[in-house]
Protein backbone atom coordinates (compact mmCIF):
# COMPACT_ATOMS: atom_id res chain seq x y z
CA UNK A 1 0.00 0.00 0.00
CA UNK A 2 1.07 3.92 -0.17
CA UNK A 3 1.02 6.04 3.06
CA UNK A 4 -2.08 7.56 1.81
CA UNK A 5 -3.92 3.95 1.73
CA UNK A 6 -2.56 2.82 4.44
CA UNK A 7 -3.87 5.62 6.43
CA UNK A 8 -7.56 5.12 4.54
CA UNK A 9 -7.66 1.61 5.47
CA UNK A 10 -7.30 2.18 9.32
CA UNK A 11 -9.89 5.41 8.77
CA UNK A 12 -11.90 2.82 7.34
CA UNK A 13 -11.33 0.43 10.39
CA UNK A 14 -9.60 -2.38 8.30
CA UNK A 15 -6.32 -3.53 8.91
CA UNK A 16 -3.37 -2.10 6.90
CA UNK A 17 -0.54 -3.89 5.06
CA UNK A 18 1.52 -1.91 7.74
CA UNK A 19 0.70 0.21 10.61
CA UNK A 20 0.81 3.43 9.57
CA UNK A 21 3.46 5.75 11.43
CA UNK A 22 2.47 9.74 11.26
CA UNK A 23 4.79 11.34 13.51
CA UNK A 24 4.21 15.06 13.78
CA UNK A 25 8.02 16.61 13.28
CA UNK A 26 6.28 20.59 12.88
CA UNK A 27 7.92 22.32 15.73
CA UNK A 28 10.85 19.78 15.99
CA UNK A 29 11.80 20.73 12.09
CA UNK A 30 11.39 24.36 12.77
CA UNK A 31 13.71 24.24 15.96
CA UNK A 32 16.25 22.41 14.03
CA UNK A 33 16.02 25.20 11.20
CA UNK A 34 16.29 28.36 12.97
CA UNK A 35 19.09 27.04 15.51
CA UNK A 36 21.29 25.47 13.01
CA UNK A 37 20.60 22.31 14.36
CA UNK A 38 18.82 20.15 11.10
CA UNK A 39 21.05 16.61 10.16
CA UNK A 40 22.87 16.66 7.14
CA UNK A 41 20.27 14.48 5.30
CA UNK A 42 17.77 17.23 6.02
CA UNK A 43 19.33 20.22 5.33
CA UNK A 44 17.84 20.69 1.66
CA UNK A 45 14.04 20.37 3.21
CA UNK A 46 11.90 23.14 2.88
CA UNK A 47 9.45 22.35 5.33
CA UNK A 48 8.36 19.43 8.12
CA UNK A 49 6.67 17.85 4.99
CA UNK A 50 10.12 17.32 3.49
CA UNK A 51 11.66 15.94 6.51
CA UNK A 52 8.77 13.51 6.60
CA UNK A 53 9.57 12.52 2.74
CA UNK A 54 12.96 11.77 4.36
CA UNK A 55 12.43 9.62 7.20
CA UNK A 56 10.55 7.50 4.74
CA UNK A 57 7.20 7.79 7.47
CA UNK A 58 3.87 8.50 6.68
CA UNK A 59 2.16 12.35 6.28
CA UNK A 60 -0.81 12.49 8.84
CA UNK A 61 -0.39 15.59 10.67
CA UNK A 62 -2.19 18.67 12.02
CA UNK A 63 0.08 21.21 11.31
CA UNK A 64 1.19 20.62 7.33
CA UNK A 65 0.36 24.30 6.64
CA UNK A 66 0.39 26.11 9.94
CA UNK A 67 3.09 28.94 10.12
CA UNK A 68 4.68 28.51 13.58
CA UNK A 69 5.75 32.26 14.14
CA UNK A 70 2.05 33.57 14.11
CA UNK A 71 -0.42 30.79 15.00
CA UNK A 72 -0.64 27.58 16.87
CA UNK A 73 -2.89 25.71 14.14
CA UNK A 74 -5.08 26.07 10.88
CA UNK A 75 -3.40 27.51 7.93
CA UNK A 76 -6.63 26.98 5.55
CA UNK A 77 -9.40 29.61 7.29
CA UNK A 78 -9.21 32.51 8.07
CA UNK A 79 -11.70 34.98 10.23
CA UNK A 80 -13.57 37.56 8.28
CA UNK A 81 -15.61 40.69 9.56
CA UNK A 82 -18.08 42.80 8.59
CA UNK A 83 -18.61 45.23 11.13
CA UNK A 84 -14.94 45.02 12.99
CA UNK A 85 -11.75 46.24 12.13
CA UNK A 86 -8.68 44.57 12.72
CA UNK A 87 -5.06 45.88 12.96
CA UNK A 88 -2.04 43.95 13.02
CA UNK A 89 0.82 45.59 14.55
CA UNK A 90 4.17 43.19 13.95
CA UNK A 91 7.95 43.95 15.37
CA UNK A 92 10.41 41.93 15.67
CA UNK A 93 8.90 38.57 16.63
CA UNK A 94 6.08 40.29 18.70
CA UNK A 95 2.30 41.03 17.18
CA UNK A 96 -0.29 43.29 18.47
CA UNK A 97 -3.89 42.69 17.34
CA UNK A 98 -6.48 45.58 17.71
CA UNK A 99 -9.99 44.87 17.29
CA UNK A 100 -12.31 47.69 16.69
CA UNK A 101 -15.69 46.94 17.40
CA UNK A 102 -19.02 48.99 17.23
CA UNK A 103 -19.04 48.31 21.24
CA UNK A 104 -15.10 49.19 22.19
CA UNK A 105 -11.46 47.81 21.28
CA UNK A 106 -10.02 44.77 22.38
CA UNK A 107 -6.18 43.51 21.55
CA UNK A 108 -4.61 40.88 22.19
CA UNK A 109 -0.42 40.31 22.31
CA UNK A 110 1.37 37.31 20.91
CA UNK A 111 5.26 36.49 20.92
CA UNK A 112 6.96 34.04 19.20
CA UNK A 113 10.28 32.60 21.03
CA UNK A 114 12.78 31.20 19.14
CA UNK A 115 14.33 29.34 22.06
CA UNK A 116 11.30 26.71 21.81
CA UNK A 117 10.08 27.64 18.82
CA UNK A 118 6.79 28.32 20.11
CA UNK A 119 4.20 31.23 20.11
CA UNK A 120 3.03 32.69 23.68
CA UNK A 121 0.38 35.05 24.99
CA UNK A 122 1.92 38.09 27.03
CA UNK A 123 -1.91 39.56 26.32
CA UNK A 124 -5.04 37.57 26.90
CA UNK A 125 -7.87 39.38 24.36
CA UNK A 126 -10.29 39.26 27.08
CA UNK A 127 -9.00 40.84 29.97
CA UNK A 128 -12.25 42.53 32.09
CA UNK A 129 -15.67 41.43 31.87
CA UNK A 130 -17.26 44.57 32.90
CA UNK A 131 -15.88 47.43 30.74
CA UNK A 132 -15.13 44.59 27.94
CA UNK A 133 -18.35 42.06 27.35
CA UNK A 134 -20.34 43.87 24.75
CA UNK A 135 -17.05 44.23 22.63
CA UNK A 136 -16.67 40.63 23.28
CA UNK A 137 -20.32 39.90 22.32
CA UNK A 138 -19.64 41.85 19.19
CA UNK A 139 -16.67 40.02 18.18
CA UNK A 140 -18.03 36.61 18.19
CA UNK A 141 -21.43 37.64 16.61
CA UNK A 142 -19.54 38.98 13.65
CA UNK A 143 -17.13 36.21 13.02
CA UNK A 144 -17.01 34.48 10.02
CA UNK A 145 -14.75 31.59 8.54
CA UNK A 146 -13.75 31.75 4.95
CA UNK A 147 -11.95 28.09 3.53
CA UNK A 148 -9.36 28.59 1.05
CA UNK A 149 -9.68 25.85 -1.04
CA UNK A 150 -6.88 26.52 -3.38
CA UNK A 151 -4.78 26.23 -0.42
CA UNK A 152 -6.21 23.06 0.75
CA UNK A 153 -6.08 21.84 -2.94
CA UNK A 154 -2.09 22.82 -3.21
CA UNK A 155 -1.72 21.22 0.07
CA UNK A 156 -3.52 17.90 -1.30
CA UNK A 157 -1.65 18.07 -4.39
CA UNK A 158 1.49 18.31 -3.25
CA UNK A 159 1.08 15.34 -0.09
CA UNK A 160 0.07 12.98 -3.11
CA UNK A 161 -0.14 9.65 -2.09
CA UNK A 162 2.47 10.50 0.73
CA UNK A 163 -0.54 10.51 2.98
CA UNK A 164 -3.60 12.28 3.90
CA UNK A 165 -4.39 16.03 4.77
CA UNK A 166 -5.84 16.76 7.83
CA UNK A 167 -7.36 19.97 8.38
CA UNK A 168 -7.84 21.57 12.05
CA UNK A 169 -8.72 25.06 11.65
CA UNK A 170 -11.73 25.58 14.63
CA UNK A 171 -11.73 23.75 18.31
CA UNK A 172 -14.20 23.77 20.32
CA UNK A 173 -16.41 27.23 22.27
CA UNK A 174 -14.68 26.00 25.59
CA UNK A 175 -11.14 25.88 24.01
CA UNK A 176 -12.21 29.35 22.15
CA UNK A 177 -12.23 30.75 25.53
CA UNK A 178 -9.50 29.17 26.78
CA UNK A 179 -7.86 31.44 23.98
CA UNK A 180 -9.27 34.01 24.89
CA UNK A 181 -9.48 34.75 27.96
CA UNK A 182 -6.87 32.12 29.63
CA UNK A 183 -7.97 28.88 30.78
CA UNK A 184 -7.92 29.73 34.74
CA UNK A 185 -9.75 32.70 33.69
CA UNK A 186 -12.38 31.25 31.60
CA UNK A 187 -12.99 28.99 35.36
CA UNK A 188 -13.54 32.22 36.92
CA UNK A 189 -16.12 33.78 33.94
CA UNK A 190 -17.95 30.63 33.87
CA UNK A 191 -18.59 30.87 37.51
CA UNK A 192 -19.21 34.61 37.75
CA UNK A 193 -20.74 34.79 34.27
CA UNK A 194 -22.05 31.73 32.80
CA UNK A 195 -24.96 32.72 30.79
CA UNK A 196 -23.13 35.62 29.08
CA UNK A 197 -20.00 32.97 28.43
CA UNK A 198 -22.22 30.60 26.94
CA UNK A 199 -23.58 33.37 24.59
CA UNK A 200 -20.47 33.67 23.17
CA UNK A 201 -19.56 29.96 23.19
CA UNK A 202 -22.99 29.31 21.40
CA UNK A 203 -22.12 32.17 18.88
CA UNK A 204 -19.12 30.91 18.36
CA UNK A 205 -20.51 27.22 17.94
CA UNK A 206 -22.43 28.14 14.75
CA UNK A 207 -19.81 30.02 13.13
CA UNK A 208 -17.05 26.66 13.56
CA UNK A 209 -20.03 24.18 12.93
CA UNK A 210 -20.27 26.31 9.68
CA UNK A 211 -16.76 25.84 8.09
CA UNK A 212 -16.68 22.46 9.04
CA UNK A 213 -19.81 21.64 7.09
CA UNK A 214 -18.20 23.89 4.08
CA UNK A 215 -15.02 21.44 4.77
CA UNK A 216 -16.98 18.24 5.23
CA UNK A 217 -19.19 19.01 2.62
CA UNK A 218 -16.39 20.20 -0.30
CA UNK A 219 -14.50 16.53 0.41
CA UNK A 220 -11.94 16.62 3.20
CA UNK A 221 -11.36 13.45 4.59
CA UNK A 222 -10.72 14.07 8.09
CA UNK A 223 -11.69 17.24 10.16
CA UNK A 224 -9.89 18.01 13.62
CA UNK A 225 -11.04 19.60 16.22
CA UNK A 226 -7.52 21.62 17.89
CA UNK A 227 -8.67 21.20 21.28
CA UNK A 228 -6.11 19.90 23.91
CA UNK A 229 -8.66 17.61 25.72
CA UNK A 230 -7.47 17.22 29.07
CA UNK A 231 -9.27 16.45 32.45
CA UNK A 232 -7.68 19.43 34.21
CA UNK A 233 -9.01 21.62 31.80
CA UNK A 234 -12.25 19.87 30.84
CA UNK A 235 -13.72 18.10 33.69
CA UNK A 236 -16.66 15.58 33.03
CA UNK A 237 -19.14 17.92 34.39
CA UNK A 238 -17.93 20.95 31.88
CA UNK A 239 -17.31 18.60 28.98
CA UNK A 240 -21.01 17.55 29.41
CA UNK A 241 -21.90 21.29 29.66
CA UNK A 242 -20.04 23.17 27.40
CA UNK A 243 -18.54 20.71 25.00
CA UNK A 244 -20.72 17.57 24.16
CA UNK A 245 -23.45 19.03 22.06
CA UNK A 246 -20.70 20.89 19.64
CA UNK A 247 -19.02 17.30 19.31
CA UNK A 248 -21.67 15.62 18.79
CA UNK A 249 -23.21 18.24 15.93
CA UNK A 250 -19.31 18.41 14.08
CA UNK A 251 -19.21 14.37 14.13
CA UNK A 252 -22.61 14.15 12.91
CA UNK A 253 -22.57 16.95 10.13
CA UNK A 254 -18.70 15.07 9.01
CA UNK A 255 -20.50 11.54 8.80
CA UNK A 256 -23.00 12.91 6.81
CA UNK A 257 -20.75 13.93 3.98
CA UNK A 258 -18.60 10.82 4.52
CA UNK A 259 -16.13 12.44 6.87
CA UNK A 260 -13.96 11.63 10.01
CA UNK A 261 -14.28 14.20 13.30
CA UNK A 262 -11.23 13.95 15.06
CA UNK A 263 -9.75 15.73 18.19
CA UNK A 264 -6.76 16.72 19.58
CA UNK A 265 -5.44 15.53 23.47
CA UNK A 266 -3.12 16.26 25.87
CA UNK A 267 -2.64 15.19 29.52
CA UNK A 268 -5.32 12.76 30.88
CA UNK A 269 -8.53 11.73 29.68
CA UNK A 270 -9.38 8.53 31.04
CA UNK A 271 -12.56 10.27 33.30
CA UNK A 272 -13.45 12.25 29.78
CA UNK A 273 -13.04 9.43 27.23
CA UNK A 274 -16.70 7.85 27.85
CA UNK A 275 -18.11 11.36 26.76
CA UNK A 276 -15.80 11.60 23.65
CA UNK A 277 -16.70 8.64 22.39
CA UNK A 278 -20.57 9.33 23.30
CA UNK A 279 -20.15 12.32 21.29
CA UNK A 280 -19.29 10.66 18.24
CA UNK A 281 -15.88 11.63 17.31
CA UNK A 282 -14.16 8.79 15.93
CA UNK A 283 -10.70 9.17 17.40
CA UNK A 284 -8.07 11.17 19.34
CA UNK A 285 -5.03 12.36 18.03
CA UNK A 286 -1.60 12.93 20.08
CA UNK A 287 -3.13 10.42 23.37
CA UNK A 288 -0.72 11.30 25.99
CA UNK A 289 0.14 8.21 27.80
CA UNK A 290 1.38 7.29 31.54
CA UNK A 291 3.38 8.77 32.50
CA UNK A 292 2.31 11.84 30.95
CA UNK A 293 -1.13 10.90 30.87
CA UNK A 294 -3.73 8.36 32.25
CA UNK A 295 -5.18 5.96 29.78
CA UNK A 296 -2.93 3.49 27.70
CA UNK A 297 -3.18 3.37 24.27
CA UNK A 298 -4.85 -0.51 24.07
CA UNK A 299 -6.91 1.08 26.59
CA UNK A 300 -8.26 3.88 24.62
CA UNK A 301 -8.62 1.43 21.24
CA UNK A 302 -10.92 -1.03 23.36
CA UNK A 303 -13.41 1.90 24.66
CA UNK A 304 -14.95 1.99 21.30
CA UNK A 305 -15.77 -0.35 18.85
CA UNK A 306 -14.32 1.58 15.93
CA UNK A 307 -12.50 4.23 18.14
CA UNK A 308 -9.36 5.25 16.37
CA UNK A 309 -6.18 6.05 18.38
CA UNK A 310 -2.74 8.23 17.19
CA UNK A 311 -0.07 7.81 19.55
CA UNK A 312 2.66 6.24 21.16
CA UNK A 313 5.76 8.58 21.15
CA UNK A 314 5.95 11.06 23.95
CA UNK A 315 8.53 13.08 25.64
CA UNK A 316 9.76 10.01 27.85
CA UNK A 317 10.41 8.09 24.82
CA UNK A 318 12.09 10.70 22.84
CA UNK A 319 14.54 12.40 24.81
CA UNK A 320 18.05 12.00 26.21
CA UNK A 321 20.44 8.80 24.75
CA UNK A 322 17.79 6.69 23.36
CA UNK A 323 19.62 2.91 21.25
CA UNK A 324 18.64 1.34 18.90
CA UNK A 325 17.63 -1.51 21.09
CA UNK A 326 15.81 0.09 23.37
CA UNK A 327 13.52 1.55 20.82
CA UNK A 328 13.21 -1.62 19.23
CA UNK A 329 12.11 -3.09 22.23
CA UNK A 330 9.41 -0.25 23.10
CA UNK A 331 7.70 -0.55 19.83
CA UNK A 332 7.85 -4.45 19.84
CA UNK A 333 5.78 -4.41 22.82
CA UNK A 334 3.70 -1.31 22.08
CA UNK A 335 2.77 -2.95 19.05
CA UNK A 336 1.67 -6.46 20.42
CA UNK A 337 -0.63 -4.67 22.75
CA UNK A 338 -2.17 -2.64 19.93
CA UNK A 339 -2.53 -5.20 17.64
CA UNK A 340 -4.99 -5.78 15.06
CA UNK A 341 -3.55 -2.83 13.56
CA UNK A 342 -7.11 -1.93 12.40
CA UNK A 343 -7.78 1.65 14.30
CA UNK A 344 -4.18 2.34 15.65
CA UNK A 345 -2.19 5.23 13.82
CA UNK A 346 1.86 4.86 15.60
CA UNK A 347 2.70 8.94 15.96
CA UNK A 348 3.95 11.22 18.76
CA UNK A 349 1.90 12.47 21.92
CA UNK A 350 1.00 15.99 21.10
CA UNK A 351 4.28 16.66 18.86
CA UNK A 352 8.03 15.23 18.48
CA UNK A 353 10.08 17.00 21.87
CA UNK A 354 12.59 19.22 19.88
CA UNK A 355 15.14 17.74 21.91
CA UNK A 356 14.93 14.54 20.50
CA UNK A 357 18.01 13.09 18.55
CA UNK A 358 17.86 12.90 14.32
CA UNK A 359 19.43 9.37 15.26
CA UNK A 360 16.55 8.58 17.76
CA UNK A 361 13.98 8.97 15.03
CA UNK A 362 15.42 6.93 12.53
CA UNK A 363 15.62 4.33 15.65
CA UNK A 364 11.98 3.92 15.79
CA UNK A 365 11.61 4.50 12.08
CA UNK A 366 13.40 1.41 11.48
CA UNK A 367 11.60 -0.53 14.98
CA UNK A 368 8.08 0.92 13.22
CA UNK A 369 9.29 -1.05 9.50
CA UNK A 370 10.15 -4.03 11.32
CA UNK A 371 7.53 -4.70 13.50
CA UNK A 372 4.77 -3.18 11.76
CA UNK A 373 3.35 -6.09 10.00
CA UNK A 374 0.17 -7.83 10.89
Amino acid sequence: MTPRERILTVLRGEEPDHVPFAPNLWQWFEYQKIHGKLPAELRDCESHRDAMRVLGVDIFSRNLVTDIRTRWFGGHARPVYQNVHVEERTESDRIQRTYQTPEGEISEVLQFQEEGSTLVQLEYLFKQFEQEYPAWYELFDDLEFSFDWDSYNRLSGSVGEDGVVMAGETTSPLKQLHICARADQTTFLLVDHEPQMIDLMDLYAEKALQLIEQMAQGGVPVIISMDNLDSTFYPPPYFERYCEGFFTRASEICHRHGALFFSHACGQQRSILPHVIQCGIDGLEGIAFPPLGDVDLWEAKNAGESFIVMGGLSAAQLEGEVTRSEAERYVRGLFERMRPFDRFIFSMSCNTSIQTRWDTLRYYRDAWWKYGSP
